[in-house]
């Protein structure tokens, strides 16, 4: 996994993503429980020893990724503990980019859904189509979802697009759906309750390209997954 999503982060091996990584792991550990107040920037960059500035990049990672929320007066709080199965499956230095990867793709694959309703290929329809068929049968079997049919829909849509760029840039970035599907299935306690939900997000999808609406499209495929997203790192 380390070094796969090279092409999403900031910078490949930076510092900041190692905090990040560190501060993360704590947190996920029980170290710094929700509700804990965190060192100052200065008192982490001296623990961690590096700079502040590595430390504030990291510091607002956490921040979007909602673990952490900073009050003016009040200093840097846990609010959320992230999921440890993201540790024991991501490869040491992967979780950074691995919460980037779902960022970049909540983009760029939101706009292809668009596109690809604009341009109402009704042969890529067709294939998107066949393939949430086959999210749906697994759904009525009760079965989990390969994630190769996971990957399958995802590239089909960026394939419906008729644009090469989406295409590359979806193809690369769905590395990450082998990770997340793995994790997720630690995660639910019910695989029925994750494969019913699973499928009904992409069939929203699939209806809205059909359909040519290019708004639901987006904003279907970019809810989807962020939902993706939370079902890996909270468990949610």
């Amino acid at each position: 996994m380390s070094g796969q999503f090279d092409g999403h982060r900031s910078a490949p091996g930076s510092l900041s993503d190692g905090i990040y990584e560190r501060i993360y792991k704590s947190i996920s550990a029980g170290d710094w429980p929700v509700g804990t107040k965190l060192p100052s920037e200065v008192e982490l960059a001296v623990q961690f020893g590096v700079s502040r500035p590595v430390v504030r990049e990291a510091m607002l990672r956490l921040r979007i990724d909602g673990l952490i929320e900073s009050r003016q007066g009040a200093g840097t709080r846990v609010i959320s503990v992230p999921s440890r199965s993201v540790i024991e499956f991501a490869e040491p230095g992967s979780i950074a980019d691995l919460q980037r990867c779902y960022e970049f793709r909540v983009g760029v694959e939101g706009e292809a859904a668009y596109v690809a309703a604009q341009r109402q290929s009704r042969a890529k329809i067709t294939e998107i189509l066949a393939i949430v068929e086959k999210l749906r049968v697994a759904a009525l079997e009760m079965k989990d979802i390969p994630a190769e049919d996971d990957i399958a829909f995802h590239v089909a849509v960026a394939e419906a697009t008729e644009n090469s760029y989406y295409f590359s840039s979806v193809k690369a970035a769905t590395v990450a759906l082998h990770v997340g599907t793995k994790i997720a299935r630690t995660l639910s306690h019910s695989t029925v309750g994750r494969t019913a939900l699973v499928y009904e997000e992409h069939k929203l999808i699939v209806d809205a390209i059909a359909t040519g609406d290019a708004e639901q499209a987006r904003s279907s495929m970019r809810a989807h997954i962020e939902s993706a997203r939370r079902r890996v790192f909270v468990g949610a």
